[in-house]
């Protein structure tokens, strides 16, 4: 027993010895493809542009839905920038905000369709103008089509609420033309 017991060891190590030396299989000369499924956390889309809508335009106008509540905005000046990336920008009254927009290319309400959203903004706080700016950015975020008409960018919720844009800036007397 006592060669035995010996004579089985080297024989393990030997093999474990034989077995490191070997060659590694080789690969197949044409490997399979890859099946793995690629996952997208965060799904990007890339915004459809519409060169009329973008640049800047301000704010002259918004109502509530189906027209009620009509504000005409001139001080303090609210925009909104649009840019090719899908970033719209500007200015609501008191705060800066920013978020993404996406033409969905959709006829709708007269309009195309849009998508904004969600949208970010600073936190200031300005008495005389929070009620104007919550609802401005409210509208913003809700809207569904837009309309570009000569200088002139409507855009329109579900609910009838409107936001009613112009090209150009307003002067230190300037009031915006009408609805």
């Amino acid at each position: 027993m006592k060669l035995f017991l010996p004579s089985i060891i080297a024989c393990i190590v030997l093999a474990i010895v034989v077995a490191g030396c070997a060659q590694p299989a080789s690969p197949p000369a044409n490997p399979p493809p890859a099946t793995s499924p690629s996952v997208t956390l965060f799904p990007t889309i890339a915004p459809g542009t519409d060169a009329a809508l973008l640049g800047t335009w301000y704010l002259k106008a918004m109502t509530g839905p189906g027209g009620s509540s009509p504000v005409q905005t001139i001080s303090p000046q609210m925009d909104a920038t649009f840019s090719e990336q899908g970033v719209v920008s500007g200015f609501s009254g008191c705060n800066h905000y920013s978020g993404q927009y996406t033409l969905t290319g959709e006829a709708l309400n007269g309009g195309w369709g849009i998508k904004v959203g969600p949208v970010v903004s600073t936190l200031m706080y300005c008495t005389e103008t929070t009620d104007i700016e919550a609802r401005y950015l409210n509208h913003l975020q809700n809207a569904a089509s837009y309309s570009i008409t000569g200088d002139t960018l409507t855009m329109t919720d579900n609910i009838g609420s409107v936001l009613v844009f112009q090209r150009t800036e307003y002067g230190p007397t300037a009031v915006p033309r009408g609805l």
